[in-house]
């Protein structure tokens, strides 16, 4: 196959902008047949159960998790690039991580809501933000992560100054060398969703986005690349603003597969490559 995408979705608004993500990027996903990934807050699951537990059963949405609270694993530091604004900032932006305890309430807490609404707890999770190196320099972190029953992450989502795009070249690892050899790192790839895109380059809106997009699409090809590939459910509180949240994403899907990438939810791409790991 030439190359394969990983969509994720962080649903983390826990409002009407993730009820609606909920039945709307479920037909979204109907429309253009792909199955998606779609990491969600506690905080969101627990107040949407219906409609979420609805879109697990669909046979094309693999809810995970994205923490109860979006509560950052690691510290952010962002270099803001020269020209850029980044959260207000013209040259560094930070961003706190929780403390282990704070961390290891959170992660109990979600996979809680996940048993009690889904009927089983959460194989993935997406650390809020992501980082430099994933969870890579902290072994502590991934001892907790891997005690609640994690087992693959959306972690690393970050370049070397905490900014992005992320190459493309940095692909899937399992954590052998910090000794969880069961682990597995899907990346955040590129920009984290057209907002991101928009503040690293200094640009006044998305207008250029889908065509970039479209040539990452070739790259995924050229290099038989997994791409793990980030959006949100923000700004969705009506149909009109989810129709202008995914414009990007349908153009994108649809040149994807003309090109014939697959799609894979994250659960499917890390069954494959545990089935085929060295031993």
């Amino acid at each position: 196959m030439p190359g394969t995408i990983l969509l994720g979705v962080d649903v983390e608004m826990a409002n009407e902008s993730s009820a609606n993500y909920a039945q709307l990027g479920l037909d979204f996903l109907q429309q253009e047949s792909i199955p998606a990934t779609w990491y969600v807050t506690g905080q969101s699951l627990q107040r949407y159960p219906k409609p979420f537990a609805d879109a697990d059963r669909s046979g094309l949405v693999d809810i995970q998790s994205h923490t109860y609270s979006h509560l950052l694993l690691k510290t952010v530091l962002i270099e803001v690039p020269p020209g850029c604004t980044i959260h207000g900032k013209k040259d560094w932006y930070m961003q706190p991580g929780g403390t282990v305890e704070q961390i290891d309430a959170d992660l109990d807490r979600c996979q809680k809501v996940f048993q009690d609404i889904l009927g089983r707890r959460a194989l993935g999770l997406t650390c809020p933000w992501c980082y430099y190196r994933g969870l890579g320099d902290r072994p502590d972190l991934l001892d907790i992560v891997h005690k609640h029953g994690f087992r693959f992450l959306r972690s690393f989502g970050r370049n070397e100054k905490d900014g992005q795009p992320v190459p493309m070249v940095w692909q899937p690892f399992f954590y052998r060398a910090q000794n969880f050899p069961d682990v597995l790192e899907l990346f955040a790839h590129d920009y984290q969703d057209d907002f991101y895109y928009i503040a690293f380059n200094n640009l006044l809106d998305a207008g250029t986005y889908p065509e970039h997009l479209r040539r990452m699409a070739e790259h995924v090809v050229a290099n038989n690349f997994v791409w793990s590939l980030a959006t949100h459910d923000h700004s969705c509180d009506t149909p009109e603003g989810f129709a202008q949240k995914t414009s990007w994403l349908r153009d994108l899907v649809r040149y994807a597969k003309g090109l014939g990438i697959r799609f894979l939810t994250g659960s499917q791409y890390y069954a494959q490559r545990l089935a085929t790991r060295p031993v």
